[in-house]
């Protein structure tokens, strides 16, 4: 096989790179917003309130702390979907391993919604936070001029219409029967 020059090569790999950054990207985007809507419904229980009301005062060091709760929470669902995988039954194993990633994103997100003031007062924690944020940032932006995103976004649009058309034309039906 002859050698390929460095600069194709990386080309080929930033292009596959591209492609699912891409896809991940537009996916990413979908969940976190249905994990948002969730949780702020979830927030509205007067219960929740009352629990989120108190962990917005929590000092710095107890709210980094609260971070182990998730995945304490956690950790015996993905136990029990690694052991369902191990045991032959593959579906069920992923979707409870899925379901608890799912569950244990959504929570540590509203955790980190509820903390975030507190924890930036960490030294460490707000160096590490403007770092990752900063490096995130121009990920993103470089992802999103890629051609490979903006078809995936363009997909994801025209696709969302035509649920729509089909979900309104269903219900008129519907509604006439």
């Amino acid at each position: 096989m002859p050698d390929r020059p460095p600069n194709l090569i990386r080309r080929i790999l930033r292009g596959i790179f591209a492609v699912f950054a891409a896809i991940w990207m537009v996916v990413e985007e979908w969940i976190w917003d249905r994990l948002v809507t969730a949780m702020k419904w979830l927030a509205r229980l007067p219960v929740i309130r009352r629990v989120e009301a108190r962990i917005t005062k929590l000092p710095p060091k107890a709210a980094m702390a609260l971070f182990v709760v998730p995945w304490l929470l956690l950790l015996p669902a993905k136990i029990l979907g690694l052991w369902f995988l191990s045991t032959g039954h593959a579906v069920l194993g992923v979707l409870v391993f899925v379901g608890a990633k799912v569950a244990g994103t959504a929570l540590l997100a509203r955790l980190f919604t509820l903390t975030k003031g507190s924890l930036l007062q960490i030294g460490w924690f707000r160096r590490l936070y403007e770092w990752f944020t900063a490096l995130r940032d121009r990920l993103y932006k470089y992802v999103k001029s890629l051609r490979a995103y903006q078809l995936a976004r363009k997909w994801m649009s025209a696709l969302r219409t035509r649920i729509r058309v089909l979900w309104r034309a269903t219900r008129r039906l519907l509604g006439r029967a």
